[in-house]
């Protein structure tokens, strides 16, 4: 998919939500948490990927794994950890 498609995609999704909702602040609220989980998450897998250098142990850092280990924050690392270590 096309960079400015993906872009589109999600400025349309985060207009249509403003507006489906009542008052402007919670979805604003709402996009601002997720955000800040992604960010936590991120972080959380870069310091396990720099420790996981050590022993050839990598996670990939998108969007699914950072929300993932930023919302359940060192439950949801270790889940990865233990997914990574045992399925794949």
């Amino acid at each position: 998919m096309n960079t400015g498609w993906v872009i589109a995609l999600i400025v349309t999704g985060l207009l249509l939500v403003i507006a489906a909702s009542r008052s402007v602040m919670g979805p604003i609220r709402w996009a601002g948490f997720v955000a800040m989980q992604l960010v936590i998450g991120a972080v959380l897998l870069f310091f396990a990927n720099l420790v996981g250098e050590l022993a050839d142990f990598h996670i990939p850092i998108n969007p699914v794994t950072a929300l993932l280990t930023g919302l359940l924050r060192l439950p949801g690392l270790a889940a990865l950890i233990i997914i990574k270590l045992w399925v794949m």
